[in-house]
Formats: structure tokens, sequence, C-alpha cells
């Protein structure tokens, strides 16, 4: 099935009303703000003043793909190198509309300077015959917004969607651009699964900016510009906005894609900038349920913050976004099983024994388990709160993040996690070396019941967790909020970075 590559809304204010009408009802509040489709434009259409065989350049149109006051889009044949291309073009009425013409090349020239696997690529800008156009890539697949009409999509799949959205948004928003329009139908995925970022038609560089409204005239960047449904609370209000507007609405997204509807509802634009603004967010997990449902409760943590009402509150960057996509997919935060853990404990054990070996020689009258717990009691929680790995985790290429926002693992958070694994152990232990040091053997006898059931109970935790397909957290892990997961990569070259 082909799709449109860009898909243009109705607007969310009345047409103008036709003769003999009362006036048209506002459109539906999934549409975006002043990028209107007119009645005029609608007649244009029919009279047929563009249609399959005319010639635009050295482009050839074969079928409408979508339309709307801001601009046609039709698919097209481009005859020098013979492939299909989809082309936007200003409607007949407003064809010699000076400022459709310069919003139309500004969008163009926008789209164009945003080189990326996840953004749709411009070919070319252009006139004839008095009609404004720009050939852009033809992306054969569908919108996300027609992908959900079939349904929700599981927690990593949409969180992968998301992040591949986010680092074109990410390469906007560096070559000086915000959207402002982040929503499932702006969202392309093409037939290998691969997300662009399209309909750059109300991106604004600073607050200063100028767009065509419905009827032509010049808006402020800092109107009301959007969608109702995704629309960030301070662009509701008409406010000046940046890349944490963007992050909002692709939060909204998400929550859409994984709840298999947006986050609010309401009966007119009002009314929904009111609940973005107050209402709570129904939790994802609401809508969750069985193996999926670990996996949805890592992506609401992450849209709760995408989606802050407070710009200060969401992720400031693009780069924190991505790292919590990551770290709340089980696809990308790939966690460690059994075997490797169990390796890297061993390891870890053996570094503190050569730690501790000098202590030991210097104070023999003490037992060796003194220094080798001390050692591990002091070393594990700072390596874990410095490093995020222990000795054995790091050779293993392991790491331990936290389910906190920036993912780092706090003192507080090592502490915990390793008296919730080995309490029971170090008590025994240390209650045994007691009595042996005072020479109490009903202490030393005493002492090994504990110890016997720390390890019984990190044994079968350690088996329990492996046998489990997807949520591999042990007890300690739940406790603390932690994960145990093999060691994540930075983004590749390919991704926007070296």
């Amino acid at each position: 099935m082909s799709a449109v590559p860009l898909e243009l809304d109705a607007t969310l204010r009345p047409e103008p009303a036709s003769p003999g009408a009362g006036g048209a009802d506002p459109a539906p509040l999934d549409r975006t703000a002043t990028a209107a489709g007119s009645v005029r434009a609608r007649a244009a259409m029919a009279d047929g003043a563009v249609g399959p065989g005319t010639r635009l350049a050295h482009f050839r149109i074969e079928r409408l793909l979508g339309q709307g006051g801001m601009g046609q889009v039709w698919l097209a044949t481009d005859l020098a190198l013979d492939r299909p291309v989809a082309l936007k073009l200003l409607p007949a009425e407003t064809a010699g509309d000076r400022d459709r013409r310069d919003r139309l090349v500004r969008e163009a020239r926008a789209q164009a300077r945003l080189v990326h696997p996840h953004v749709c690529h411009i070919y070319f800008i252009g006139e004839d015959d008095g009609r404004m156009f720009f050939a852009m890539e033809y992306v054969e697949g569908e919108t996300l917004g027609q992908r959900l009409e079939r349904g929700p999509l599981p927690p990593d799949e949409a969180v992968e969607l998301t992040r591949m959205a986010a680092l074109g948004l990410r390469a906007a928003d560096e070559a000086g651009f915000t959207h402002r329009d982040v929503k499932p139908s702006n969202l392309m995925i093409d037939r290998h699964g691969v997300l662009k970022v399209m309909d750059f038609g109300l991106v604004s560089t600073s607050p200063g900016d100028m767009v065509a409204g419905e009827d032509g005239a010049p808006v402020a960047a800092s109107a009301l510009v959007g969608t109702p449904l995704y629309m960030a609370p301070e662009q509701g209000r008409g406010e000046a906005v940046d890349r944490r507007a963007d992050i909002y609405a692709l939060g909204a997204t998400l929550h859409h894609m994984i709840g298999g509807a947006p986050p609010f509802s309401g009966e007119s634009a009002t009314q929904l900038q009111s609940r973005h603004e107050a209402a709570v967010r129904p939790r994802l997990t609401e809508a969750t349920k069985g193996s999926t449902r670990r996996s949805a409760t890592l992506a609401d943590d992450v849209v709760a913050k995408m989606m802050a009402k407070r710009p200060a509150d969401r992720y400031q960057t693009y780069d924190e976004l991505i790292d919590a996509l990551d770290r709340a997919s089980t696809a990308r935060t790939r966690p460690a099983g059994m075997s490797v853990r169990a390796v890297a404990a061993f390891v870890d054990l053996m570094c503190a024994l050569l730690i501790a070996a000098p202590l030991i020689a210097l104070m023999p009258r003490l037992e060796e388990n003194v220094w080798v717990l001390a050692v591990w009691v002091i070393v594990y929680p700072l390596a874990l709160a410095r490093w995020g790995a222990t000795p054995g985790r790091a050779l293993l290429d392991l790491e331990v993040i936290s389910e906190r926002d920036d993912g780092r693992v706090s003192f507080f958070q090592a502490a915990l996690r390793f008296l919730a694994q080995y309490g029971a152990i170090v008590v025994g232990s240390a209650i045994g070396d007691v009595g042996a040091l005072v020479g109490n053997r009903w202490m030393e006898a005493g002492a090994k019941v504990p110890v016997v059931i720390g390890l019984a109970y990190v044994g079968i935790s350690v088996l329990a967790t492996g046998a489990r397909s997807i949520d591999k957290r042990t007890p300690w892990d739940r406790a603390s909020r932690t994960r145990t997961c093999y060691r994540r990569r930075p983004l590749t070259t390919r991704e926007g970075r070296a």
C-alpha cells in the first residue's frame, strides 16, 4: 500500500460560510490549526486546474495524495531520473499570494537542510506556469496515524518508533528548527519499518518567526498553531515554544501508540487545552496487561517526563530523551542472564580477596572474612555509584542502571541493592567472625544459618530471574529500582553522532 508522504490537515477553526449556509463546524481536533482547507481550494480542484498527466518542470503528475488550504500533494514521476516523487504545490487561487509562496519556499528550505535517515528528503523546488511547488521523497508505506487505526502497538515497538522520531527532530533542532506539529499523521513509516518525520509547514526558528495563517495572512510563531490532541500547554496558550514543546507532543504520541488513544480527549480545543494544562494523564499500565505490562511501565515513566506540564520539568535535550528511551526499551537495554551474572559476582569476590590480601597479612588476628566483607561492603556501592559497574560487570561488559530519570545509580541505591542481595550473608559472616574472635562456638555455629539462607536466596533468585524471558530483575533490582544489563552503546554516526 502506498501512502501520502506529507499529510495536509484541515483547520481547527471554522471555514468561511458558503452562500446560504450558517457556517461550518470546526474540524476534528486531531487536525492542524492554521493549515486550512478552504471551499475555494476544493472548488479549484473540482475545476481540474491540475490533474493526472499535467507537467510541472520535469515532473509528470499521476494522482492526488492529499490536499488542504496550505497546499496539495500529488504523486508524480520524476522524468529525468524515472522515479516516483511527491509534489507539494499551492492551490490555484493562492498561487500568486506572496505570503503563501514565501511560506512554501521557507518550508522546503527548512526541510532541505535536514539530511537525515529519519526526515523526509526534499529534492527540488521550482515554479512552472505560475505554480510554485517542491518535490520530495515519496515514502512507500503508511503514516503512524494510519497504523494506529488498527490498534495500539507493543511498548518496545512504540518506544523504538519514538526514538526514530526523536533522532529526526534532533536533527531539526540542531538546524535551529522547531517542528510545532508532531503527531501520528506527520510521522511516516516506510515498508522497512523506518520512521520519517515530515510536514514542516509550521516550522519556526525563533519566537518572532511568521507563518501563513488559514486566510494567508502572517501568523506569529507564538500564535496558536499545532494539533490540540497533542499540543503542549504553553503552545496551546499561544506562547513562544522550543524543542520542549515538540518533546511534549512526541510524548503524547507515544502515549497514543501504547494506550490506543491520545492522553486526553475533549469536545473543543479549549477543553483539550485545559486538560493538557491541569488534568492527570491516565497511566499506560491501565491499558496493558501480561508480559507487556512491565515494558509499558518503563515507557510510562518516560512519557510522564516528556509530558510534564512545565517545560522546565521535561527532558531538556533530545540526547536526554533518547537515552531515557533506550533505558525504557527491553530490546535496546538487553538484560543480563543468569550465567553472566554469576561469573560477574565471582570476579567481584576475587577482586575483594585481592584488595583485602594486604590487610589480612598485616592483621592476621582477625579472620580473613572480616576484611573481605569490609572491602566488599565499601567498594561495591562506591563502584556502582561512580561507574555504574563493579569490576566483574565491567569485565563482562555489563552495567547497572537506575530507573530514575537520569539512569545513574545513587550511593543509597547501590547500598540498598547490596544489602538486599548479600545482607543475610554479611550478617551471618559477621556474627561468625565475632564468635570466633571471642571464642563463642554457639555464635559460630548459629551464624551458619543466615549464611546458608542467604546463599540459597541468592541462588534461587538468580535461577528464577534467568527463567524469565523479558523482565530479568532480581529481588534486589526491584528493591533498589535498578537493572543489570549489557552496556549500551553511544549513538552511531548514522544516527547523527560520531
